[in-house]
């Protein structure tokens, strides 16, 4: 990975990164993931069955965004160009807890409902970085002025449905 001091700070935080990959008609599928540092590469789990492994097979390239994006200027990202390699069970075992325990609290493990939905995550991804595209405008002059003044609107989150 990217020895840069914002990729690390992301990779760091617990965060929500988006991976895209690219479908058969050639059309970007971007998806929120849960992510985990393992050593020079990031590991994402995921389904066998679902659309980004499908397309993967096809094509190892990806997409991966990680930002913290705050109200104003507060923001900072980057977009990580790489490809992935897809880990079957059993390797996946390990990787996938790697991910889901850095997410949820242990007791989670006790719950069937919990537990079933982590489940179904059989495969990890194992991301390799290329290049990088980043932002950090977290001290620029607008992001200051903005700050000092109060000026930046809050970010409104949805609220999860019954």
């Amino acid at each position: 990975m990217f020895e840069d001091e914002v990729v690390s700070e992301l990779l760091d935080a617990r965060l929500v990164g988006v991976l895209s990959t690219y479908d058969a008609a050639g059309f970007i599928h971007s998806t929120p993931m849960w992510y985990a540092r393992d050593g020079g590469g990031v590991i994402l789990a995921t389904s066998s069955r679902s659309r980004k492994v499908r397309n993967l097979e096809a094509d190892g390239r990806a997409t991966l965004v990680l930002h913290d994006s705050r109200a104003g200027y507060e923001v900072c990202g980057a977009s990580i160009a790489g490809r992935v390699e897809i880990v079957r069970p059993p390797a996946a075992g390990a990787l996938l807890d790697l991910v889901h325990w850095r997410y949820l609290d242990s007791e989670a493990a006790g719950d069937p409902e919990a537990a079933a939905y982590l489940a179904s995550d059989d495969v990890a991804l194992r991301f390799q970085a290329l290049e990088a595209v980043l932002w950090d405008e977290r001290e620029s002059g607008a992001a200051r002025v903005v700050r000092a003044r109060g000026w930046a609107l809050p970010l409104v989150s949805t609220e999860p449905r019954p």
